[in-house]
């Protein structure tokens, strides 16, 4: 094994010096020879499970510098040369789409990054590795009293991860997304400089990095506001059988952003998705709906659940019961169903892990998830509804959760390098296609078709609704250019100064390998 891992060193080196030979002096200036490993099959894999191509070589670094060393090697190639391997940096490996990947390249592990969490200021932010799971940072801030604002559903995904995406759950209506709750960044860039920076500090490179799918640079810190932690919050249920009084509701909930702290819904499409969808919920919920006597045709009665949560700071006598008691009176929902529970902070936070749980032991966790995520704009709620229903949900079986909850698109810094739609009204949709695919009953066929499907409503909605897809790979260059819109020469811009070898995030197949002039124009 020694002899195998100081051979692929030795290759691996070899490529970087044919790259880079008048920057490189010896092996030791490119990194560490113990960081980097022979890749093991999670390199080439990621939670949606449906794209897998294997690196040459895998790097732990222990430092920032470690990543610095590697990027500057690799993008020193002289005039007329172009790197002869790409890097992409993986957390957790929940990419979708092989985002995290990096074909005949090299992945840099950042979860082998320090992790430390580290409260400061008293308790006004915390300064977090960028390879940290934001479940650690949860745990570490509570301990002070604190915890960050804004959240995502699931929290085993690393800081640095959700950060180079959005990072959104139901407190992104009220705090915006998590790349619009950082104060501060420290990045490797494309050319291997480490850089701290924030708002008035290196801002280009601030805002490029949030949202930026990875492609000028690598977060290896992040200084992330606080709020004093509840001990508990007050987490309500309601159900509808009109998707019009759903989102009404969902819609006045977010206009109380002063009352209420989280807001979220699912579509309720049959009796087994009620009963999944209630694993983390611990309270009794007697709502049998009729949904039809047609099981899989387009005639099936369906049902939404609104949730929302009232952060609780009182041990007894809670406000929180008549800010629910006051909030609930105003709703429209299918009387006499609403149900609301009393839970510890970390435990609402920390639900979808129950859900992970249930399905690990139905083996539909490690499984392909060909999911799709859109943003609506509100205008087009209900027709991008009809559309999934029609061409996706009542096909077949299916199997998963379908979110759907409003975001306020002010809350989104203009700035960064995420994209969401135009919405007069600055109201937009979330709409996610959770779906876990089991393999005896869907292979390799079946997953493909069902991701041309969502490829197929995904453009429909861009062209009728104006609607912008969230985490997914866009197919080709025109793709990506209409999904960025009027931003793709920010973007293109932003990569020609921060990554201009286009070293950085292969997998998402924005840009090629090339420093050639004439490829990088014709890009613009």
């Amino acid at each position: 094994m020694v002899l195998k891992l100081l051979y692929l060193y030795a290759a691996v080196v070899a490529v970087l010096l044919c790259s880079s030979a008048n920057f490189i002096q010896s092996p030791s200036d490119v990194f560490d020879p113990v960081a980097l490993l022979e890749p093991t099959p999670s390199a080439a894999r990621d939670f949606g499970a449906v794209v897998s191509e294997a690196p040459v070589a895998v790097m732990r670094p222990g430092s920032a510098a470690d990543i610095a060393r590697l990027l500057g090697a690799l993008s020193s190639a002289g005039p007329g040369r172009r790197p002869r391997a790409a890097v992409a940096a993986r957390g957790a490996g929940h990419s979708l789409h092989g985002q995290a990947q990096a074909p005949g390249g090299i992945v840099v592990e950042t979860r082998a990054l320090p992790r430390a969490v580290q409260v400061a200021d008293g308790g006004a932010y915390a300064d977090v590795g960028g390879g940290a799971l934001w479940v650690e940072v949860l745990e570490e801030c509570l301990r002070a009293g604190f915890a960050p604002r804004s959240w995502t559903d699931y929290l085993y995904l690393t800081v640095g991860g959700t950060l180079s995406n959005g990072g959104i759950s139901g407190q992104a209506f009220k705090h915006g997304p998590q790349i619009s709750n950082v104060l501060e960044l420290e990045v490797v860039t494309g050319t291997g400089e480490v850089v701290t920076c924030s708002p008035t500090r290196s801002p280009e490179l601030f805002f490029a990095v949030l949202g930026g799918l990875g492609q000028f640079g690598i977060i290896t810190r992040a200084r992330i506001p606080l709020q004093v932690a509840p001990p508990k919050v007050r987490w309500v249920r309601a159900f509808y059988d009109s998707f019009e009084a759903f989102t009404g509701d969902q819609e006045l909930l977010v206009s109380m952003p002063e009352l209420v702290d989280y807001v979220e819904g699912f579509m309720v499409l049959n009796e087994h998705s009620l009963r999944s969808s209630s694993v983390a919920f611990p309270a009794e919920i007697n709502f049998a709906p009729d949904f039809g006597s047609d099981g899989g045709g387009g005639g099936k009665k369906v049902y939404y659940c609104l949730e929302f949560a009232v952060h609780d700071f009182r041990q007894q006598d809670s406000a929180a019961d008549h800010v629910v008691g006051l909030v609930s009176g105003k709703l429209n929902f299918l009387r006499p169903h609403a149900y609301s529970v009393e839970v510890a902070y970390f435990d609402f936070l920390n639900r979808v892990r129950m859900e992970e749980e249930s399905l690990r032991s139905r083996g539909l966790w490690d499984v392909p998830h060909p999911w799709l995520n859109v943003f609506v704009p509100r205008h087009g709620a209900a027709g991008f509804k009809d559309l999934l229903m029609d061409a996706v949900i009542t096909r077949g079986e299916f199997e998963g959760p379908v979110l759907v909850y409003p975001l306020l698109t002010d809350r989104w810094d203009g700035n960064t390098s995420a994209v969401v739609p135009a919405a007069p009204d600055g109201v937009a949709y979330v709409f996610s296609v959770l779906r876990s695919t089991d393999p005896a009953r869907c292979g390799g066929a079946c997953v493909d078709g069902i991701l041309e499907e969502h490829r197929r409503v995904a453009d429909e909605a861009y062209r009728r609704l104006g609607a912008k897809q969230y985490l997914a790979r866009q197919p080709s260059r025109a793709h990506w250019r209409e999904h960025f819109g009027a931003g793709w020469d920010r973007f293109v811009a932003r990569k020609a100064r921060f990554d201009p070898m286009h070293v950085l995030g292969p997998g998402q197949g924005i840009f090629h390998r090339t420093d050639s002039a004439a490829e990088r124009s014709s890009s613009m």
